[in-house]
């Protein structure tokens, strides 16, 4: 078989393996029907990364390690997007707007997967997601800010815009670096023929332009590396469980408030049957894991 074929065929192969919409069309084209064991391959991207490489025709090494995300399909994924992030550095072929641009919109591919993955390590209980999002945007301009919503089921339905203030408002304290991810975040949104527009405007109170005039894949790499490094500590460090002393503020027939590290939380109502004996102003033992409390004596 020509050889032009077999690289159509092994790209064609690791797209369906991506995108399940894909995938389905693909096999109704063909009238090929889904087994259990085809719905299992799909559903994750291949983990040799070398095969990932030749298929997509990167020659790139990655930049970023993704060796702590637990679940195989997201850490690939992560991996092919900073693959494709490297080698539109690489391919000097290209003009270098057109290579800046794809190397920011693959940045932003990771930096939105990571931030997603962060809140749902840290977060498994959509309330407590979204109360950690609101109190993360709360001195934001109004239109800015989130608010709690009964539509809301998992954290991909919460816009990103929202997730990154709030995660630059935790772990980036009055740091301009916001402006920077906001910019990456525009730079996607915008699409290539409008950044390429805003470019040759040469507009210097756009701040999207003075973003792609000033920056380099360097500094975006420096961004995006910044970012993931504060996601793997979080992600260790909410693996181990920690003991703490805290004082019930406020025990309610149905809901019950203490106070642990210089902050008031609810006690999960699982964990209600547990201090049944207790009073407002009793100590009691905590056993937290990341951002939710697990068990109380």
């Amino acid at each position: 078989m020509d050889e032009k074929l077999k690289s159509t065929i092994n790209k064609i192969v690791i797209l369906s393996k991506q995108d399940e919409e894909f995938n389905r069309e693909l096999r109704k084209a063909l009238n090929l029907t889904f087994s259990a064991n085809v719905v299992s391959e799909s559903s994750s991207v291949q983990k040799d990364v070398k095969a990932i490489r030749e298929a997509l025709d990167i020659r790139a090494n990655y930049s970023i390690s993704y060796d702590f995300i637990r679940q195989q399909r997201l850490r690939d994924q992560l991996t092919i997007d900073n693959l494709r992030m490297e080698n539109a550095a690489l391919k000097l072929t290209e003009k270098e707007q057109y290579r800046f641009y794809v190397f920011c919109v693959n940045a932003f591919y990771q930096i939105e997967n990571i931030i997603n993955y962060y809140y749902f390590t840290a977060y498994p209980d959509i309330g407590d997601l979204q109360h950690a999002i609101e109190t993360g945007t709360s001195q934001e301009a109004e239109k800015y800010q989130y608010h709690k919503s009964n539509d809301v089921k998992t954290v991909a339905d919460i816009a990103i815009s929202h997730k990154l203030n709030a995660f630059c408002n935790t772990f980036f304290k009055n740091d301009r670096i916001k402006i920077d991810y906001s910019n990456l975040r525009r730079v996607r949104n915008e699409g290539e023929h409008r950044c390429m527009v805003i470019i040759d405007d040469k507009d210097e109170t756009n701040s999207l332009y003075k973003f792609l005039k000033f920056n380099t894949f360097n500094s975006v790499r420096i961004l995006l590396k910044k970012l993931v490094n504060i996601v793997k500590q979080e992600v260790e460090n909410n693996a181990q469980i920690k003991a703490t002393t805290a004082e019930i503020t406020n025990l309610l027939p149905s809901a019950c408030f203490i106070k642990y590290d210089n902050k008031t939380a609810q006690l999960p109502t699982k964990l209600l049957c547990k201090i049944r004996n207790k009073c407002t102003g009793d100590k009691v033992l905590l056993s937290i894991k990341g951002n939710t409390i697990i068990d109380v004596e």
